[in-house]
């Protein structure tokens, strides 16, 4: 869901000119802050929390729920900024109905905000945090994206089919959008395991690349799937079982694109001569990202008879048990 990618903001609502404001001490624990604004939906969400110490060599430590929520009375807030230098402020408010992600802090808190807010193209957004009782403050801006995500392919057309063999690859496309750098698609591979006379459903993730497209000129940006790479993948992550046999039921896409912001923090992250994944930062008296991200999902590709036959007769999957395309037409199985 978006909050896996959401978060930021710890901003400040000044006062008059004469209010002093006190920035965040060196030896305070740092608000980590993830706000990732979606322009196609009227909710954007915010997530806060804080750093946390790590003693050195210990790799059981686990860092309790108070040392990583902000015990803080906090007021959030999203302004679009004017040319003329007015601003439009939209307030946020604590939600705790969202489900949080497994991982090292399951807990029932989970220091969300939401701001009904629309996100308008090619706009600059400032998110503030302002902490009331020390009078501290959180900045970030950010430049929202100058359109949609529209995906070109794969495009769910009757009769169309993926095929990705070791000698044919499949593309994702989309329509390259400006203030939008980055995109990554993921792709899901569906099959179905008959075993001692039960079905069940299976899946395979396989996350792509991220891709970077700077250039406005460019009508797509595209992703290239490797067929040969695809066999690879599915030989290795599935295991060969005696009296089981496979039967592959469709692709589904996850697609993804980023702001410049966002962009900039990924490949920050990712390259490994950097000193630091911090040297990239959103925020004043913070850490965190302050950007754009907006999904599209397109599920059910149909794969190509060719592409069925090479999994069940392949060199690479041959011994995983999955039916030919003639076989699986003789089951007359129900699509789950």
């Amino acid at each position: 869901m978006k909050l896996k990618f959401c978060a930021l903001a710890l901003l400040t609502a000044l006062g008059a000119c004469s209010t002093d404001v006190e920035l965040i001490a060196p030896g305070d624990p740092l608000p980590v802050v993830y706000c990732l604004l979606d322009p196609e939906d009227s909710i954007q969400y915010v997530r806060i929390g804080s750093t946390y110490s790590v003693y050195p060599g210990d790799t059981n430590f686990r860092p309790d729920q108070e040392e990583i929520l902000v015990d803080q009375e906090m007021r959030v807030y999203l302004a679009i900024e004017y040319t003329n230098l007015q601003q439009e402020i939209t307030y946020g408010y604590p939600v705790n109905n969202i489900q949080k992600d497994s991982g090292w802090f399951p807990s029932s808190v989970n220091q969300i905000y939401a701001i009904p807010c629309r996100i308008q193209p090619g706009a600059r957004y400032s998110l503030y945090i302002h902490f009331p009782a020390t009078n501290k403050i959180i900045h970030g801006e950010t430049i929202s994206v100058d359109g949609n995500l529209s995906v070109v392919d794969p495009e769910l057309v009757p009769g169309r089919e993926a095929t990705l063999l070791n000698s044919i690859d499949f593309f994702v496309r989309i329509h390259t959008v400006t203030g939008g750098p980055v995109f990554q698609s993921t792709m899901t591979f569906r099959y179905a395991e008959f075993k001692n006379g039960i079905w069940m459903d299976q899946s395979l993730v396989l996350p792509q690349k991220f891709i970077y497209q700077y250039d406005p000129m460019i009508k797509y940006c595209e992703q290239r799937i490797s067929g040969e790479r695809f066999l690879i993948e599915v030989a290795r992550a599935i295991q060969p079982e005696e009296n089981v046999r496979r039967v592959p039921l469709g692709l589904d896409f996850h697609v993804s694109l980023g702001g410049e912001d966002l962009a900039l923090k990924i490949r920050a992250e990712n390259n490994t001569q950097s000193f630091s994944i911090l040297e990239v930062n959103s925020f004043d008296n913070a850490i965190g990202v302050f950007s754009c991200l907006s999904h599209s999902r397109i599920n059910n590709v149909p794969i190509s008879r060719f592409t069925i036959d090479t999994l069940a007769l392949g060199p690479q999957t041959r011994n995983l048990g999955f039916l030919t395309a003639a076989q699986i037409d003789s089951l007359h199985y129900e699509t789950h």
